[in-house]
């Protein structure tokens, strides 16, 4: 089920009422309720794959449990390793196995020896990344004895399942959500205005913006013989706009749903096209799996703390390893490299104690620019396509102009304005941080105003139907 769906509009009016009229005052009666809509919500794509949220539950309860009550710190490890391979064999599996099995028979092929692996055709459950990485963090923090282990299962499962974030995140933590199941809530008029502000706002950037967006930049990758010089490079940028715009919508949603029912999970997303450095970028980016891997990869490994050529290592360890886990590609691998390697090679020219004023702007650009060069290697389907549009970018052969691609000049102006006045907000939002806490201290009329204009606007001008490929979520295939 999606968000900027018809069914999920009929969904999640239910679930709320029936979440606050019929089961918000028992704790266990509630849980199970979470579960079960959760379990209803990602089963409408596939209910076969609910079984793999359902063993990994049992596993990680049980490892958690036994991790806690040992104080062997060799049985400690034989549980967490056994939480290690259930969890990254299900992901390896369903995610990974042609990947590693095609590689390996090509690396042969490279020294003229034909080897025939098996193929399978492999459906990759919609969140499995997403839903393993929470529940690995949960045995992780027992046992780095950070957390202790829940009782009461019906939480933990509920956890686990939380349908608002169970499909493309935010990758919560045990320590945040887990003890948000084991107390009773109450009706909270600010996180329910504000959680419904949210799921419009990220629906209005979701169907409004990246949807559009979606409709030109499809066209120009599926016809890269034809897409050279100015079309190549509006694709280009288009597409970091887009992909922004579409998972930050998907995390605006989440975090506004789960508001409504009374839970708070974590800001996934702090206006990182503002950002001062490379690594300032990866702190306001998808934070909640750039603090996942600095918390269970990079600093386990060493972090900083035994000089700059194991820090250099560990870096690019965690941006290779962070590229795998985007998709099952080489081209995911490389652009994982690359950042490693901006953060690496360019971060020590961008520390400047004071960035102010035109050098603020010139550093956020370069940074933007250079992440948005490297999506090329994120969005092309192959290594080919991507060197393609590379060599796009600095050529003009294609006979076709910038309206050929799906979108007319009027579209495109539209698109330009509601752009422009999007990142003249986040520049407002960076510099007055209690903007909300502003907006919501106006009288009704202008409140009701905005809330009736993003509900209006989304519903006249949101690309729909025709020569949209593909309304999902962009992060659904990871």
């Amino acid at each position: 089920m999606f968000f900027n769906s018809i069914d999920f509009a009929i969904f999640f009016p239910i679930v709320f009422f029936l979440y606050w009229l019929v089961f918000r005052k028992h704790l266990n009666a509630r849980n199970v309720f979470l579960i079960a809509v959760s379990y209803v919500f990602y089963g409408w794509w596939d209910w076969r794959f609910l079984s793999l949220i359902v063993i990994s539950s049992i596993i990680d309860y049980l490892c958690g449990q036994k991790i806690f009550q040992s104080e062997d710190k060799k049985i400690q490890k034989r549980w967490l390793a056994l939480s290690v391979i259930v969890n990254l064999g299900f992901l390896g599996f369903f995610k990974y196995f042609n990947f590693f099995i095609d590689s390996f028979t090509e690396a042969f092929s490279l020294f003229g020896t034909d080897l025939s692996g098996p193929s399978l055709n492999i459906i990759l459950p919609v969140g499995i990344s997403f839903y393993t990485f929470q529940t690995l963090s949960y045995t992780f923090d027992i046992y780095y004895k950070r957390l202790e282990p829940t009782k009461n299962i019906a939480s933990f499962f509920a956890f686990v399942s939380f349908f608002p974030q169970l499909v493309a995140g935010p990758i919560e933590r045990a320590r945040n959500l887990l003890p948000q199941f084991e107390k009773i809530h109450t009706p909270d008029y600010q996180m329910m205005r504000s959680g419904l502000l949210l799921m419009a706002w990220g629906l209005f950037k979701k169907i409004v913006i990246a949807d559009r967006l979606a409709i030109f930049i499809d066209e120009v990758y599926g016809n890269l013989g034809e897409a050279s010089g100015l079309p190549a490079i509006v694709a280009v940028l288009f597409f970091a706009l887009q992909l922004y715009l579409d998972f930050s919508a998907y995390s605006d949603i989440a975090i506004g749903s789960a508001r409504t029912l009374g839970f708070k999970l974590s800001l996934n997303f702090n206006r990182p096209y503002l950002a001062t450095s490379f690594g300032d970028f990866w702190k306001r980016w998808h934070i909640s799996l750039s603090s996942w891997f600095r918390d269970y990869v990079y600093i386990p490994l060493g972090g900083n703390r035994k000089g700059q050529a194991k820090m250099i290592k560990n870096i690019m360890i965690v941006f290779i390893l962070s590229g795998l886990w985007h998709g099952a590609s080489w081209n995911f691998v490389i652009w994982g490299a690359i950042n490693g390697l901006f953060i690496v090679l360019l971060d020590r020219f961008l520390a400047i104690k004071s960035q102010k004023g035109v050098k603020r702007i010139v550093v956020s650009l370069f940074v933007t620019l250079m992440w948005t060069l490297s999506l090329v290697f994120f969005r092309a389907e192959t290594f080919q396509d991507a060197m393609t549009m590379m060599g796009n970018l600095f050529s003009s052969t294609g006979e076709l102009t910038l309206y050929d691609f799906g979108i007319n000049e009027t579209t495109f102006k539209l698109v330009w304005w509601i752009i422009a006045l999007y990142f003249v907000f986040e520049i407002i939002q960076e510099n007055r941080a209690n903007l909300y806490d502003w907006f919501y201290q106006r009288n009704a009329i202008i409140r009701w105003g905005v809330y009736l204009f993003l509900v209006t606007f989304t519903l006249l001008f949101g690309a729909y139907g025709v020569g949209l490929n593909d309304a999902n979520f962009i992060y659904f295939q990871f």
